[in-house]
């Protein structure tokens, strides 16, 4: 396994195959704001196709809804998949940083509502700039702290939930805030 040299927060190797746990505020800041949205109910099914620990899955249940995790950790890789069942209503994870372009793809095809966490720069690169127009989001919410995903204090980056469904002609940019 490649580990490439980057800093994440606090300096060090990034980690295999680019997993960071999603830190409970970060998931709970985004299902806050999908159900104040009505855009996602009480009961509905989450696939997280890159669960890794399962952080994010523990809050799913906490907001009552039902999910699905898988992992390529564990033999379940997300771009050979079909949708885990049938109920399910999106698509939400952290996908590895270094395969988040091929993850925007796959979620487009399998046609269920999703959000990503990426760093805020994602979009900046201009190779990335047709990506925009093919699989225009529609909303990019950006966090408005810096979460820690390594236990050792908060990122040296800022990060973004991107939410896609539907097509679009304009993108919605609204920040989110941790609740207290």
């Amino acid at each position: 396994m490649t580990q490439w040299e980057t800093i994440i927060g606090g300096g060090g190797k990034r980690s295999p195959r680019d997993f960071y746990a999603t830190p409970a505020d970060v998931t709970d800041a985004l299902l806050r704001w999908l159900r104040q949205n009505m855009m996602l109910m009480p009961g509905d099914c989450v696939w997280d196709p890159a669960c890794g620990d399962g952080a994010m899955l523990h809050e799913f249940a906490r907001h009552g809804l039902r999910s699905v995790g898988t992992d390529i950790r564990e033999g379940q890789d997300f771009l050979q998949a079909q949708l885990p069942v049938e109920s399910v209503s999106w698509i939400i994870t952290n996908p590895p940083f270094s395969l988040a372009e091929e993850f925007i793809f796959k979620a487009q095809s399998l046609e269920v509502p999703f959000a990503y966490l990426l760093k805020s720069q994602f979009w900046h690169a201009g190779r990335r700039r047709d990506l925009f127009r093919s699989a225009r989001p529609a909303m990019v919410l950006p966090l408005t702290w810096r979460p820690d995903f390594t236990g050792r204090g908060a990122s040296l980056m800022d990060f973004v939930w991107v939410v896609w469904f539907g097509r679009p002609l304009v993108t919605i940019y609204e920040p989110l805030t941790r609740e207290k």
